[in-house]
């Protein structure tokens, strides 16, 4: 029972973590008028990908119409180009234009600097058991699917 209340605890605070960071995410990024979803789409894109919709939707774990959205609006800000996509006529493949990829390698560059100073006090060890724990246990979710 003491496991299932630790996991509990465990599976609480990474819930608070990841609403935490996304907070944190929106505010560094308000300056640049983009979003946490902007900034975890334009992720799967970097540095020089081309990913569909549905393929980033798989990928982000979230609905292909939320994706899309994002997706338009990275197009109009001009950081998202398109392109054919051979497979599928209907759904093309979306890339990072120079000015999305500068724009992201910025945004990775702001956020080294905020993980440096949120991890500074972490030992090595126990950054490298949560890295292994918080792995196993998302394999074993997306196993499931």
């Amino acid at each position: 029972m003491a496991a299932t209340n630790d996991a509990y605890k465990v599976t609480w605070l990474v819930r608070r973590l990841f609403r935490a960071m996304a907070e944190k995410a929106d505010a560094y990024l308000c300056d640049s008028d983009l979003t946490a979803a902007d900034r975890a789409v334009m992720e799967f894109l970097y540095p020089d990908t081309l990913l569909s919709v549905p393929d980033i939707a798989r990928r982000y774990q979230v609905s292909r119409q939320h994706v899309q959205v994002t997706v338009n609006r990275l197009l109009e800000l001009g950081l998202v180009r398109s392109s054919d996509n051979p497979r599928h006529k209907r759904s093309s493949l979306f890339y990072l234009s120079k000015l999305g990829s500068d724009t992201f390698a910025e945004i990775r560059d702001n956020e080294n600097l905020l993980l440096d100073d949120l991890f500074a006090n972490v030992e090595i060890a126990d950054l490298a058991t949560t890295k292994r724990t918080l792995e196993t246990l998302l394999n074993r979710i997306t196993a499931e699917k």
